[in-house]
């Protein structure tokens, strides 16, 4: 019970940055999704069967601060989480040596597979802005991307770490 109420808290805090501080830092283009690599982060640490409830959840409670369509963050979610469960379980995967070099594939996977989607639903519901687009099409503004993504990752990573010791 108590572990259910961190993450929550966790998640609740993660939306919030994601919404409120890292855009106050970065400006309209926002350079790293900090839900996303919580629920990654999740998923390399507890599996993709515990992880998955989370990652629903997360999800829908982006889709509502969002005010997006209810869903689209679920499906990117829960797509995520399996192809990067599926790789870390079948590699040894820890932040030693060639580690930190899986998961920062694990983050650039996951960044490109979020922004493909994403952009597919905006294609798809005929909202997709220019600004956008060019955003997420420059190869700058990925790689910032994956570098901001790379450090919430790791910054999530540690915390989830230390919660499943504690709790």
């Amino acid at each position: 019970m108590q572990k259910k109420i961190i993450y929550s808290a966790l998640i609740l805090l993660a939306i919030l940055l994601q919404l409120s501080f890292l855009p106050a830092l970065a400006g309209k283009n926002l350079p790293g999704d900090a839900v996303l690599m919580l629920v990654l982060a999740m998923a390399v640490l507890d599996g993709f069967a515990l992880a998955l409830n989370w990652a629903i959840v997360a999800g829908i409670l982006v889709d509502f601060a969002t005010y997006g369509t209810l869903g689209e963050h679920v499906i990117v979610f829960l797509l995520v989480i399996y192809v990067v469960s599926f790789f870390s379980r079948r590699l040894s995967v820890e932040v030693k040596g060639t580690g930190r070099l899986l998961f920062f594939l694990f983050v650039a996977a996951a960044s490109l597979i979020s922004n493909g989607l994403l952009l597919t639903f905006l294609f798809l519901e005929n909202k997709l802005v220019k600004s956008q687009l060019q955003f997420f099409s420059s190869s700058k503004g990925f790689l910032l991307q994956i570098i901001c993504n790379t450090v919430l990752f790791f910054l999530w990573y540690q915390v989830v770490k230390k919660i499943k010791k504690v709790v």
